[in-house]
């Protein structure tokens, strides 16, 4: 701009200019202030590592020696974003030499529970008829491998199974 002599008098910003600079510093603020959260609650699952967790399952005196029984316990499961009280079971039998040995009871050709035969001394699938013997091993049918074991420790009489959980 010119003065009344005729001279360039410093640039002058105009009032639109700057209110046009404040709005658009003000709306990366927000921006910012919302991303941060919004990237923290999506990252976090991801960021999330699988841990292993020593779940409590009972007494030692609940589990007979000789023959496979049904233990259900609770324990808390975290998927994505949600973590919910579940309750699931294993099949468990205490050994002649006091240890525990405990299966997973889906069978591993398409995740059916499977259920344990006496008369029969094995692990039987209803869905597509496989068999696993006393062991886990697969005796016949279409499962692709062994039944799931799952590591047992014992404290105070009580036992715990140490299972993966996501």
């Amino acid at each position: 701009m010119k003065n009344i002599n005729g001279e360039n008098k410093g640039q002058v910003v105009e009032r639109r200019t700057v209110l046009k600079i404040l709005i658009a510093g003000l709306n990366v603020l927000i921006a910012v202030i919302l991303a941060v959260p919004g990237a923290g609650y999506i990252m976090t699952p991801l960021l999330r590592k699988e841990s292993q967790t020593w779940l409590k399952i009972g007494k030692t005196t609940a589990v007979p020696s000789g023959s496979f029984t049904k233990e259900i316990f609770r324990f808390i499961s975290s998927s994505g974003y949600v973590r919910e009280e579940k309750k699931d079971f294993v099949w468990m039998r205490r050994e002649d030499s006091g240890e525990f040995t405990a299966f997973s009871p889906k069978c591993t050709h398409m995740g059916c529970n499977v259920s344990w035969n006496v008369s029969a001394n094995r692990f039987e699938c209803p869905c597509h008829g496989g068999m696993y013997d006393e062991y886990g091993n697969v005796i016949s049918g279409p499962p692709p491998r062994a039944l799931d074991r799952y590591p047992t420790k014992i404290e105070n009489d009580t036992i715990y199974l140490k299972k993966a959980e996501s």
